[in-house]
C-alpha cells in the first residue's frame, strides 16, 4: 500500500493577508465587501516562507450588474505563479543567474540552497530546472510586441540610437532539452524574440531572426556566442553588419585548454592525496571519539587537543581538494594547489614550534 506523502512543515512562517487594491465597485461606486477566502497556501520566497491568505471581494449591491464579479489582489497573484510553491522572486533569481551571470544549473542550485539555508529550507536540482523553465515561459509570454510604432521611430532616430544593436544568446536548461534563444536590443534592453528551438541549424536561426529583420530597422551590429550557424544566419540576413563574439564566450573558449589542463591536474591531486587523507581522517575521528566525555590527565588532554588540530588540518585539505571553479578566470586546480601549499607551510611552522618547545632550556 502506498503511503500518503506527509505535508512539509515550515518553521517561522510569516502570515500575510491580501485584499484587492480596489475598494470601490467601478460600476455603482459601492464599497466592496469580502465574500470568500480565495486561497490559502505557503509560498517560499527569498525572505523566507510566507503563508498567503488571499481574500476575495464583491459588490454587495444587489442591483449592480457586476455584483458577481470577483475582485482579487494583484500583489497576492504576483507573489507566486499558479501551482508553484516557490515565489516569483525565486524564479526571477534563477533566470538572472542562468542568463545574465551564465551560471550552470549546479551553480544555481548551490547558490539558491545557500540563500534558503537560514530558513531551514531546501530544494532539489530538478526543482531548479523547473524554475528556470518557468522563467523561460514567462520570458516568451512577456516579450514586448516588436511592431510598436513609437518604439520603432525612437530607435531609428539618429539622435538617439540610430538602429538596433542585437544580442543573440542561446541557453539550454540541461543537455537533451530544447534551447531557448533570446534576441534583444542591447541599447534599449527590449526583448525582440524569445523562442524554444530543438536545433541550431542555420535555417532555424534565420527563421528565429526573421521577425527582427522584418522590422526594417537599421542594424548597427550583432553580438553572439559565435556558433557557426549563428554567424552564417547573420551574414545572410545582414551581410554588411559587424558581428562580434560575446566577450564571455570568447574568453571561455580561449581559456578552455588551460581549464582542461587544470582539471587534469586537479584529478591527479585527488588521486594522489584522497585515499590517504580519508584513511587519516578516519583514524583521527576514531581516536577523538575514544574517551569522549571522560575525565583524563593533562598529558592525554594535551594529546587530544593535538589530534583535534590535525583533524582540522585534514578537513582543510579535503576542502582544498573539492574547491570549484568557473570559466574563464577561476581555476579550481590552481586554487586547491595554493591552499594545500599554505596548509603545508602551516604544518612545517607548527612542527618547528613543537621542536623548539621540546628542546631543553639552558
Amino acid at each position: 500500500m502506498r503511503k500518503r506523502k506527509q505535508p512539509r512543515v515550515y518553521t517561522a512562517v510569516t502570515r500575510r493577508f491580501y485584499r484587492p487594491e480596489m475598494t470601490i465597485c467601478p460600476t455603482c461606486q459601492t464599497s466592496l465587501r469580502r465574500y470568500a477566502t480565495l486561497s490559502q497556501r505557503t509560498v517560499i520566497t527569498l525572505e523566507g516562507p510566507v503563508r498567503l491568505i488571499h481574500r476575495g471581494y464583491r459588490c454587495p449591491n444587489g442591483d449592480c450588474p457586476t455584483r458577481l464579479r470577483s475582485y482579487r489582489s494583484a500583489a497576492a497573484d504576483a507573489l507566486a505563479l499558479p501551482g508553484f510553491t516557490f515565489g516569483l522572486d525565486v524564479v526571477i533569481l534563477v533566470g538572472h543567474l542562468r542568463l545574465s551571470q551564465h551560471h550552470t544549473l549546479d551553480e544555481v542550485h548551490r547558490l539558491l540552497s545557500a540563500r534558503l539555508q537560514p530558513f531551514a529550507l531546501t530544494l532539489s536540482r530538478r526543482e531548479v530546472m523547473y524554475l528556470f523553465e518557468a522563467y523561460c515561459s514567462l520570458l516568451r509570454a512577456a516579450h514586448q510586441p516588436s511592431d510598436d510604432p513609437q518604439w520603432k521611430a525612437w530607435v531609428a532616430q539618429v539622435q538617439t540610437n540610430g538602429g538596433l544593436l542585437l544580442s543573440l544568446d542561446g541557453i539550454q536548461p540541461e543537455k537533451g532539452n530544447e534551447t531557448i534563444y533570446l534576441v534583444r536590443d542591447v541599447l534599449t534592453g527590449r526583448v525582440l524574440c524569445a523562442e524554444n528551438v530543438s536545433s541550431s541549424e542555420t535555417e532555424i536561426m534565420k527563421q528565429l531572426l526573421a521577425p527582427v529583420a522584418a522590422l526594417d530597422l537599421p542594424v548597427l551590429g550583432v553580438i553572439s556566442d559565435a556558433q557557426i550557424s549563428e554567424r552564417l544566419a547573420v551574414a545572410q540576413l545582414w551581410p554588411n553588419v559587424p558581428h562580434q563574439t560575446c566577450q564571455f564566450h570568447y574568453l571561455r573558449e580561449a581559456t578552455r585548454p588551460m581549464h582542461d589542463f587544470d582539471s587534469s591536474t586537479r584529478v591527479a591531486m585527488r588521486k594522489t592525496i584522497q585515499k590517504k587523507l580519508r584513511e587519516t581522517s578516519k583514524q583521527l575521528a576514531h581516536e577523538l571519539q575514544a574517551g569522549r566525555g571522560e575525565e583524563m590527565p593533562p598529558e592525554q588532554q594535551a594529546e587530544r587537543e593535538q589530534l583535534q588540530v590535525l583533524s582540522d588540518y585534514a578537513s582543510g585539505m579535503q576542502i582544498a581538494l573539492n574547491l570549484e571553479g568557473k570559466q574563464p578566470f577561476e581555476y579550481p586546480g590552481v586554487a586547491g594547489y595554493d591552499a594545500l601549499t599554505q596548509i603545508e607551510a602551516s604544518l612545517l611552522q607548527l612542527e618547528k614550534k613543537g621542536r623548539r618547545e621540546a628542546e631543553p632550556s639552558n
